[in-house]
């Protein structure tokens, strides 16, 4: 039998990949988005794990199928919170806006993530584990690129973490020994298939708000 952090991987293969090469993220990679694209980006995220964070705290509580997965550790609230005052100033909870795609992902995980052991499982698995896997690499790549060195980007570094690797494959030997019945570990794929839909969504809207620009970028005050 394939091991169920596979089958995962595997099913979610395609919209993980649709999501990550989506034109606004190959050129914020390449430095051809402003400044106040990368920021808004960030704020986007705030508003992600702020549902999630909460619905973590709920699962740990509970201490039923999902707590093991909800670890302190992973939190990232208080450092986009850091981000976004730096890229923003002080009043900068006053000054970002969340777009109509975020508000859908949030939405769906006030829903289901919150209530769900199996959503909620869904969606921690995309978000962290990605973050995990490639955000250390993103986040230097970004610092550079928008010359912010580390403030600004504190969310893509995980203090508490020395060891992404071999939190990782913990993670997923936590996914098989999950032991679902097939209806939950099917509405977990799907929800995880969702979830990576979700973030492309939210790449898109930003790559309309925030076209092409050919102008070198600033490094952030």
């Amino acid at each position: 039998m394939t091991d169920f952090s596979t089958r995962v991987r595997r099913a979610t293969m395609v919209e993980h990949r649709e999501a990550e090469t989506r034109g606004f993220i190959s050129r914020l990679m390449g430095g051809s988005v402003p400044l106040p694209g990368f920021a808004a980006l960030t704020a986007q995220y705030l508003a992600v794990y702020r549902e999630l964070e909460g619905a973590a705290e709920r699962m740990r509580a509970a201490d039923g199928l999902a707590a093991e997965f909800a670890d302190p550790a992973l939190t990232r609230v208080p450092a986009l919170e850091a981000d976004l005052a730096h890229l923003y100033g002080a009043d900068w909870e006053s000054t970002v806006t969340v777009l109509a795609s975020t508000k859908a992902y949030t939405e769906r995980l006030r829903d289901l993530a919150a209530t769900s052991p199996v959503h909620f499982i869904a969606h921690h698995y995309v978000r962290y584990l990605g973050d995990l896997s490639g955000g250390q690499m993103i986040g230097r790549k970004l610092s550079t690129v928008y010359g912010l060195g580390e403030a600004g980007t504190s969310f893509y570094r995980f203090e508490q973490i020395p060891d992404p690797r071999a939190y990782k494959i913990d993670y997923r030997a936590k996914l098989d020994a999950l032991n679902l019945p097939e209806e939950q570990a099917a509405a977990l794929v799907a929800e995880a298939q969702l979830a990576f839909r979700f973030n492309g969504d939210i790449f898109i809207e930003l790559g309309g708000l925030f076209p092409e620009s050919p102008e070198a970028l600033a490094p952030a005050a």
